[in-house]
């Protein structure tokens, strides 16, 4: 079983919009952390594979803004109440990597050595996903979506039931995810429950930012900040004040 710890954040952000079921289940957009430091809503998981740290950086393309940044494989999943009972979700977040390496997410996090593992491969076409389970990856879907180093991807994870669906695009497109196709996209139940994660590889170096986890569309009408406009604290404040 995960240990967890309440994060003030979502409690915040709960509150101000009155959801009391919790809909809204993780936001972070890394802008009250400290540079140099790692993520403070992250826990860092100890991944046999290898434990690098995932900290806090100055964005290449905007140095005024934060971000979390992977160099080497290092694993961390949100400090959230009631994240072992995850299940069907959308993930949002915006995604970019500086070089021709394995980045990737993890989901449906039971533990650091069970999971399913979302991952940008070499070769800059293949995106696949694999299962993680008594240290062996299994491949169990693959897809293509063309891709080039140091330019901002907008993401997004639909898990629902044994149905995974992953979505890739231009952080510059304005296209609404719900008007195109998935990247990848299969079935598989082995994981039943778990929070989405961060993870690096190897020698892979990637940029993190804008992360919000809901449990519907609707949920995420209330939370459009997920573009290169504005953060979600900015966004935040004028969603909730109306």
């Amino acid at each position: 079983m995960l240990k967890f710890k309440a994060t003030l954040l979502v409690l915040v952000f709960s509150a101000c919009c009155g959801m009391a079921s919790g809909k809204v289940l993780f936001v972070d957009d890394f802008e009250k952390d400290d540079i140099g430091k790692e993520p403070s809503n992250w826990e860092h998981l100890d991944f046999a594979s290898g434990n690098s740290t995932i900290t806090i950086e100055k964005d290449p393309m905007n140095p005024q803004n934060k971000l979390a940044k992977t160099n080497g494989i290092g694993l961390y999943i949100p400090k959230v109440a009631g994240r072992e009972n995850w299940s069907d979700y959308i993930w949002d977040f915006d995604w970019m990597w500086e070089n021709d390496s394995f980045v990737g997410t993890v989901y449906r996090v039971e533990d650091a050595e069970a999971h399913f593992h979302g991952s940008r491969r070499t070769g800059a076409v293949d995106m696949k996903i694999y299962t993680r389970k008594a240290g062996v990856w299994t491949e169990i879907a693959t897809g293509q979506y063309p891709n080039v180093n140091n330019v901002w991807y907008s993401h997004r994870l639909i898990m629902k039931g044994k149905k995974h669906e992953i979505y890739l695009k231009d952080r510059d497109d304005d296209t609404p995810f719900e008007n195109l196709k998935p990247v990848v996209e299969t079935e598989n139940d082995t994981f039943k429950k778990g929070p989405v994660g961060m993870m690096g590889i190897t020698t892979g170096v990637s940029y993190f930012d804008n992360m919000v986890v809901v449990e519907s569309l609707e949920d995420l009408d209330r939370l459009r900040a997920i573009n290169h406009h504005g953060k979600l604290t900015t966004t935040w404040g004028r969603i909730k004040n109306r």
